[in-house]
């Protein structure tokens, strides 16, 4: 299991990118900027489950909290 952490965000968006080769970058790129550390979060529980299926259902929960976060802001 990797702990992402004790790593930049963008590490863990390069992870979770991987799962959908670049298709959904531009989305992960605003839940780092928005949810930060959420996205390290589930990129570290990803790397124990590590199916294409478990990180699309992460990156809509993401999705969801940076739509949130970006609400509050407003």
């Amino acid at each position: 299991m990797d702990n992402f952490f004790k790593r930049p965000v963008g590490a863990a968006v390069l992870f979770l990118n991987d799962f959908h080769h670049g298709k959904r970058l531009n989305e992960l790129n605003r839940c780092a900027r928005l949810v930060p550390d959420d996205v390290k979060g589930m990129a570290s529980m990803l790397s124990v489950t590590n199916t294409a299926e478990s990180a699309g259902h992460a990156i809509d929960i993401l999705v969801g909290w940076a739509d949130d976060a970006e609400n509050a802001e407003q």
